[in-house]
């Protein structure tokens, strides 16, 4: 257990500081859940550590991103069918401008699902968001004032789910997912402009929410996409793909996870797997480049988290696992006290952060042995995943946007 601890230390110690970044993307900077943030506090309630707190407009279960001094959330307002886009002051919560990207009835979707549920994507000078409209997903790019720069849509969306394709950024790209059951589709626009740079079609036609994961392999970046009844690795200058993995999951929504040289992906609709898949194959990698698989630990919402040597999983009903990531084998397994995860987990300063959607974060350690360094309850709902930028955590509830942060004691006599 020592050497595991000193080891995951090093590794933070080693990594690239992130105390001050922005939280561009759903899942952070690298788009992997793990971040070094000395400032954000372990424990925390709705009177404790609470920096401010702010009613949100609509509902929805889309995730925050922080970009330059500013927060960006997607609703949906039920009275007058708005997609909204919602700008928020990073310092005291000011909503400082709402957008109605456009107005349309609800999309037919899954009972855990929204029609706001795709996190914006942001940068120091734009924000882009995806909604559906009928069978369309359109993708919209603002200003930081708040005024539209473009517009684009894709024809032939069909999904009896809903939609969930959070965009993501690459370089001057902005990556769009469009898996569904209709004419589905990946595709990458030029992030200032709209204009397509591509678009692959996906064979197999089947709906999944999974969000791209950028990876190195060999020197070379990667783009690697769970969906379409498979797991696949892409060339994102051109989305060509360049290796896939057959996969008994139909429908994904967990986002892969990377470590020690490996792809991670879960799923268990209508199969339960959790796969380890070496990348570095080309073609069709099922038989050769699969090296490891479990039927039993699998989650379908929450995306795994890969750190050090050990890969972390959170199921759907709250078992908490913790595995060896090169082999599978099992750390520790245990049942948190919540019966239902939707946002996905984050390691936040060497300690593993899980939320409920009862609004309850079970705070765990990252060792040999299962343990719970904090239980923080907030009181109201959350399906959406934190963000965290400068010391502070930023929550979605069902009701709020809450900033967290550990407050300076007002008890301390002065000399």
């Amino acid at each position: 257990m020592t050497r595991f601890i000193l080891g995951l230390s090093l590794t933070f110690a080693l990594a690239p500081a992130l105390a001050a970044a922005d939280w561009p993307v759903w899942r952070g900077p690298k788009g992997d859940g793990v971040v070094t943030d000395p400032g954000v506090p372990t424990r925390w309630s709705a009177t404790e550590n609470v920096l401010w707190k702010v009613p949100v407009p609509g509902v929805g279960h889309s995730s925050p991103v922080v970009s330059n001094g500013r927060v960006f959330l997607t609703s949906f307002d039920p009275e007058t069918n708005d997609r909204l886009l919602l700008c928020f002051d990073r310092t005291g919560g000011k909503l400082l401008w709402k957008q109605v990207v456009l107005t349309a009835a609800p999309e037919k979707m899954h009972k855990g699902n929204t029609p706001a549920s795709a996190t914006p994507a942001s940068d120091a000078e734009h924000v882009w968001a995806a909604f559906v409209d009928g069978d369309k997903v359109t993708v919209a790019c603002y200003g930081r004032d708040g005024k539209r720069a473009w517009l684009k849509a894709f024809d032939g969306f069909a999904s009896p789910h809903g939609f969930c394709g959070s965009p993501v950024l690459h370089g001057d790209l902005l990556i769009v997912n469009g898996d569904s059951d209709g004419d589905a589709f990946l595709a990458a626009l030029d992030k200032r402009t709209g204009e397509q740079r591509w678009k692959v079609e996906r064979p197999n036609r089947t709906r999944s929410f999974s969000v791209p994961l950028f990876i190195e392999v060999a020197g070379k970046t990667q783009m690697v996409l769970a969906g379409s009844k498979s797991v696949a690795g892409f060339d994102p200058a051109d989305g060509k793909q360049l290796w896939v993995a057959d996969s008994p999951t139909d429908k994904f929504v967990a986002t892969v996870a990377f470590g020690q040289g490996l792809v991670f992906a879960t799923g268990t609709s209508p199969t339960s797997t959790l796969v380890a898949i070496d990348p570095t194959g080309t073609g069709n990698v099922t038989r050769t480049h699969a090296k490891w698989s479990d039927t039993r630990t699998a989650s379908y919402v929450p995306s795994p988290l890969a750190f050090g040597d050990r890969l972390f999983v959170v199921s759907d009903s709250g078992v908490a696992t913790l595995l060896e990531a090169r082999t599978g084998k099992k750390v520790w397994s245990e049942r948190l006290g919540s019966r239902l995860h939707h946002a996905s987990p984050l390691l936040i300063n060497g300690l593993i952060h899980c939320p409920a959607d009862d609004g309850t974060t079970y705070v765990l350690g990252a060792g040999d042995e299962f343990e719970v360094v904090a239980k923080n309850v907030l009181g109201e709902g959350c399906h959406a995943t934190p963000a965290v930028s400068g010391g502070h955590l930023f929550v979605r509830t069902t009701g709020h946007l809450w900033c967290l942060g550990a407050r300076p004691r007002t008890d301390v006599p002065r000399p």
